[in-house]
């Protein structure tokens, strides 16, 4: 029974989210041009603005997700709109299509630094790794600033385009306006988390030797004792950072340090 529920499930997702092909124009102003992601909670488009004649991204909700998705949907869309910064795509507009939900939002140039490490093979120095880290914990504490939690900070949602970085998908993320310091503390600390395994991930583009099963990062890499530090401070192996800035003024220290060897 359990199978064949499963089963019926799937036909029904695909009954009720059925992607939209190439060149199917939506709300007479967006014309798709390829679909960049089939997620659980939404497809992502590229699109063509008839309006304005830029390339932008169109996100689909699914309808087979309901009321759950409704929700995404308003904080997902309220999120975009409140934020405005060069390293997060801007909001254009929310809208229906044959009774589903969508939203329109910048399209922003780069590739994304999974494929960047995995795709093109791409290695980092040490100094290289901490200025792009630097750079994503800019647009964090401005999200922070704003109360907002992204939730989902990882290698396929930072872009990278001429040496800037952009962090996107804020699908999983929260908004926070109470005064519960506890809950804003858990938050900032889930995304400081993540930056801190963001980092690894660059750090590990450079390793050479054979990654050991069991062996700890802190025996594989060899970095400068700031560098293990910080880390070990965002992956809370050791007390965690209080905020942003907080973080911010430990890489500008070990950036200096690092500047000064060479």
């Amino acid at each position: 029974m359990e199978t064949v529920h499963w089963l019926w499930k799937r036909v029904r997702q695909k009954l009720m989210d059925r992607p939209y092909g190439k060149n199917e124009v939506l709300a007479e102003r967006y014309q798709i041009k390829k679909v960049l992601q089939n997620g659980s909670y939404g497809i992502i488009y590229l699109c063509k603005d008839l309006n304005a004649g830029d390339t932008c991204v169109v996100k689909q909700m699914r309808k087979s997700k309901g009321k759950e998705n409704k929700e995404n949907y308003e904080e997902e869309t309220a999120i975009l709109q409140r934020l405005k910064h060069p390293g997060i795509p801007a909001l254009i507009e929310t809208f229906s299509f044959d009774g589903e939900a969508f939203f329109s939002m910048e399209f922003i140039e780069g590739k994304n630094v999974e494929d960047t490490l995995f795709a093109s093979n791409q290695k980092y120095s040490e100094k290289e790794c901490l200025e792009l880290v630097k750079k994503l914990m800019g647009i964090v504490c401005y999200i922070h600033q704003n109360d907002v939690f992204h939730g989902d900070i990882r290698i396929p949602n930072v872009l990278l385009h001429e040496g800037e970085v952009h962090l996107i998908d804020f699908g999983l993320a929260h908004t926070l306006d109470t005064k519960d310091h506890v809950q804003r503390e858990r938050l900032a600390r889930d995304d400081f988390f993540d930056v801190g395994d963001f980092l690894l991930f660059l750090l590990y583009s450079s390793y050479e030797g054979d990654t050991k099963r069991n062996r700890p990062w802190t025996e594989e890499l060899t970095l400068h004792p700031l560098t293990t530090k910080l880390l070990k401070r965002l992956l809370e192996m050791e007390p965690p950072y209080n905020n942003g800035e907080e973080i911010l003024g430990a890489l500008e220290q070990v950036l200096a340090r690092i500047s000064s060897r060479h």
